[in-house]
């Protein structure tokens, strides 16, 4: 029996704080006005922002409960509930109050992108983003976190609401189905007591605004190695990106058993890093590659390479397993495993995307390698040539 197809899941993502207003608006702005069923909401906060979304949401009287009754929605469709909310911490794991200091922001900052981030991998989501909510810091490391993990499906929002409903109007959390009547408050008299007036739901009107965004995921390509925080996160992609525009000069290093390329470093053994300078130097002027088999042909400049490589070391050998090799096939099974291991390592140090490409080894009927400028050096200052 065929599968069933998984369905797509609707989750929204807010930043929230002192206005849990912000998340049924939203959730009826999307749910009412775009016919988007949402199937769990995420919210990312601070502990007294915790504290006022559980009060304000949850338990007999909170209003999420009544918005799912008011519009007649199943309980348990929409997958909210305090284990929902992500309090953001401090960088020894105590829930922060409020983001105050330099320090706040950075793990506000590096939080927001992880959730984001491990959210964005899932494919069976959709991620519903709202940025009304919360501090503005909170907002923009959404924002910031979406640029850079969001996929084409993702979306950013803001909600605006009516002047009349912005203030002063405490109970009122989405447009209901019927007709209320809210209380507002308008300012204090002369005895200092609130002076309130009535006004009434028809007036509310809710605007979700899509903000455009730009995928930088998308634009870069694949993974980006954004495992060290949203800081470091965004000073990879400005490099990879100016490295798509203008590449830089890839260096392998003989004498240091390393291949530099712009501010990416990474080592490789001997073998390996002798078989990527021998097909950079064999291929990289083709435009379609070569076969496997033309290859065979300069297994000698391999040997010699590694020659060079350990004479800065261990000391020369006095034979080396590639001149050895007497078939084609034996050839075939001794390299394979050395360009995929070499592509590992480019992937490990530079992420999966379009700059890896460039300078990763592309296999199948005929070897490819599209390095546009690079350099073998010997010694500090010293090119290397082949010599046969």
């Amino acid at each position: 029996m065929p599968q069933k197809a998984q369905k797509t899941r609707a989750v929204l993502v807010a930043v929230s704080g002192q206005t849990p207003q912000i998340i049924t608006e939203t959730l009826w702005a999307l749910e009412q006005q775009h016919h988007i069923e949402i199937d769990e909401i995420r919210v990312i906060t601070t502990a007294s922002g915790c504290t006022t979304l559980k009060k304000a949401l949850f338990g007999d009287q909170g209003k999420f409960g009544q918005f799912c009754c008011d519009y007649r929605i199943p309980a348990g469709r929409i997958a909210f509930s305090p284990k929902n909310i992500h309090v953001i911490t401090d960088e020894n794991g105590i829930e922060l109050e409020d983001i105050r200091s330099s320090g706040d922001n950075v793990c506000a900052a590096d939080q927001v992108f992880s959730l984001v981030r491990e959210w964005a991998k899932r494919e069976d989501e959709i991620l519903y983003c709202s940025v009304a909510g919360g501090r503005k810091t909170l907002g923009i490391y959404l924002s910031m976190a979406i640029m850079l993990c969001g996929r084409m499906q993702d979306r950013l929002y803001h909600v605006l609401v009516s002047k009349a409903f912005e203030s002063g109007v405490p109970d009122f959390f989405y447009p209901p189905p019927e007709s209320r009547i809210y209380p507002k408050f308008v300012g204090i008299d002369e005895s200092k007591k609130a002076i309130q007036i009535e006004i009434s739901s028809d007036e509310a009107r809710i605007d979700l605004a899509e903000i455009p965004f730009p995928r930088l995921r998308e634009l870069i390509g694949g993974e980006l190695p954004l495992e060290q925080g949203l800081i470091k996160a965004v000073e990879s992609s400005q490099l990879l990106l100016t490295y798509l525009q203008t590449p830089p000069i890839l260096t392998v290093n003989l004498h240091k058993s390393n291949v530099e390329v712009g501010h990416f470093t990474f080592p490789l053994s001997r073998q390996l890093l002798a078989v990527y300078a021998f097909l950079l130097i064999t291929i990289s002027g083709s435009p379609t590659g070569l076969p496997l088999e033309n290859l065979f042909y300069g297994k000698q400049v391999i040997a010699d390479l590694e020659r060079r490589i350990d004479s800065y070391k261990a000391g020369e050998q006095e034979e080396y397993a590639w001149e050895k090799i007497r078939k084609v096939a034996d050839f075939r099974d001794r390299i394979r495993p050395c360009i995929s291991k070499i592509n590992h390592a480019i992937y490990s140090a530079v992420g999966r995307n379009r700059f890896a490409e460039q300078i990763t080894i592309h296999t199948g009927r005929d070897i490819k390698v599209r390095v546009p400028n690079f350099q073998i050096i010997a010694a500090e200052g010293r090119r290397w040539k082949p010599t046969r």
